[in-house]
């Protein structure tokens, strides 16, 4: 390898350990530079790149690596980008939620649930974000602030709601699971979809 880079500050050859690209980024992940920080970018021999399947890293031989540039960010960083995207991620879940609720109830539980399942897995994802993002916030604000405590709030009726919908779909309740998602999930994630800016002008 001739050329690695972090966050534009070019390392020494020494430092650059590991037969393959997998182990050569895990390396790096125990770099000082990069302590407390999330890999974002990844740019190979002058090219984006992205693994399509889990460990295709491994298959990069460190010979076939002429140059490896790494952008990175602070994880206070990545949960103020959280907060300033988030209401536009919550609002495609809202958008969604019509469509989902009539084909429940009429009746076409085969295509409902498809897209409940769709639904829900972007739905966790949102809340793993949060959840991220609540602990970050923790850390950065030391703990307080009346919108800090009102995420955590609006976080556990979330959990509540998703409880809920995942007992009804076992239960195959589809006409109760379709209020559940018209009104009350509804309500948490406009709910959510307003506090987040307002931590995020809190963060500045």
């Amino acid at each position: 390898m001739e050329i690695l880079t972090i966050d534009g500050q070019e390392l020494a050859a020494t430092e650059i350990v590991g037969a393959n690209l997998e182990e050569i980024l895990l390396t790096l992940l125990e770099h000082p530079s990069t302590s407390g920080r999330v890999i974002t970018g990844v740019l190979l021999n002058g090219q984006p790149y992205s693994e399509e399947v889990p460990h295709a890293a491994l298959e990069v031989d460190r010979s076939s690596i002429s140059s490896l540039s790494l952008d990175t960010r602070t994880l206070e960083d990545m949960g103020l980008n959280f907060l300033k995207v988030g209401p536009r991620y919550l609002e495609t879940l809202l958008e969604a939620l019509p469509k989902i609720v009539e084909t429940f109830r009429l009746g076409d539980d085969h295509e409902a649930n498809e897209h409940f399942l769709n639904f829900l897995e972007a739905l966790q994802l949102l809340m793993s974000m949060l959840e991220q993002t609540r602990h970050v916030l923790n850390l950065w604000q030391g703990g307080d602030g009346e919108n800090s405590s009102e995420l955590s709030v609006y976080l556990d009726s979330l959990v509540e709601v998703l409880n809920t919908l995942i007992s009804l779909q076992e239960q195959k309740d589809w006409i109760f699971l379709a209020d559940v998602l018209e009104y009350e999930l509804a309500d948490s994630l406009k709910n959510l979809a307003r506090i987040l800016p307002l931590l995020s002008q809190g963060g500045h």
